[in-house]
């Protein structure tokens, strides 16, 4: 009998060192890596379970936090600090909203790695996967200045601007390249804004909710375009795109040349059937794939791939980037999606 009660307490013995050391790797990490995005559209929702398949096939314990407002972003990214994750992605909702609840990560020593949006104003941020977001502006100005034939001396044409949420200082970069581009073209008069909404401000679609378009297309309709040709539109997005069709469509008028952006398969659609003039697709496995190595490196204590080292001053610091290329999609090659 006392045998048997000091093989029991042995085994207690083992059994308690054995969860204690358990308990002494979740708190350094081990392979766990935070994710933190928002659950505001499905695009978000999509990168988030890709990146995570990503992390499990290798091994990693992954901790998925999604948001739907800043303030909960906030206090989701302060819950995930506590366990110490080797590293944190995080999709900002406002990318000056962090600079904060960040100074936890820089206490903890653990590495963000900013996905698709910069996260500006703080030194927390360890680096940036994205899309090169200053060659999607280029290549919707681009698209825009070959459709119109403007370098020939085309035009004039009638045109409106629409940007993506104020909160994203991705929308700000699509919008500025753009803007710059064709701000010749507008100054000589070969492109005319009716309504002289070519701002920012004036642009911006709240929050990236594509509702919140319409109720300034059917303005811009009314007030501006009542007998006259509207030729194009910058779209931000695809979303907001087909917002936008849906109303001129209403309207009777015919579609315009329109952008997009993202290749989401409604788009893909409305350019098969002759709606939406082309977007630009921003693969996600591509982004999550690269993002992925670059956890991975972290993590492992290697350096992760770069191949941007200047364009990204988020107002504290220059934030090492890797920038995905994205793909034109209109009418000459559809049918390969």
């Amino acid at each position: 009998m006392r045998k048997i009660k000091i093989l029991l307490a042995a085994f207690l013995l083992i059994f308690t060192v054995a969860l204690t050391g358990c308990g002494s790797s979740a708190d350094t990490g081990g392979k766990n890596v935070a994710i933190c995005f928002p659950n505001t559209t499905p695009s978000w929702e999509r990168n988030a379970e890709s990146l995570k398949n990503y992390l499990e096939e290798d091994g990693f314990t992954v901790d998925v936090r999604s948001s739907a407002t800043v303030e909960e972003q906030q206090q989701l990214i302060k819950e995930a600090l506590q366990h110490k994750p080797k590293c944190m992605i995080i999709g900002a909702i406002d990318s000056a909203a962090l600079v904060d609840v960040l100074e936890d990560a820089k206490n903890f020593n653990v590495p963000i790695i900013a996905f698709d949006r910069i996260i500006l104003n703080t030194d927390a941020v360890s680096y940036y996967a994205s899309f090169d977001n200053d060659a999607i502006g280029e290549a919707q100005a681009l698209y825009f200045e070959a459709a119109m034939n403007l370098q020939q001396g085309g035009g004039p044409y009638n045109i409106e601007f629409f940007a993506g949420g104020p909160a994203d200082n991705n929308a700000h970069i699509f919008f500025d390249t753009v803007m710059k581009m064709l701000d010749p073209y507008l100054k000589k008069g070969q492109l005319v804004c009716r309504s002289g909404q070519t701002d920012f401000n004036s642009a911006a679609v709240k929050d990236w909710q594509a509702e919140n378009a319409r109720p300034r297309i059917r303005e811009l309709l009314t007030k501006y375009y009542n007998g006259e040709t509207l030729h194009a539109i910058l779209a931000p997005n695809d979303e907001i795109a087909g917002v936008i069709l849906d109303e001129i469509q209403k309207a009777g008028r015919p579609a315009p040349l329109i952008s997009g952006l993202d290749g989401d398969p409604k788009a893909i659609d409305r350019i098969r059937r002759g709606q939406q003039t082309f977007t630009i697709a921003k693969d996600p496995d591509v982004l999550t794939a690269k993002c992925f190595r670059m956890v991975k490196a972290v993590v492992e204590g290697t350096e992760p791939d770069i191949n941007d080292v200047k364009t990204y001053n988020n107002g504290v610091k220059i934030v090492p980037a890797y920038l995905c290329t994205p793909q034109i999609i209109d009418q000459t090659n559809v049918k390969d999606y």
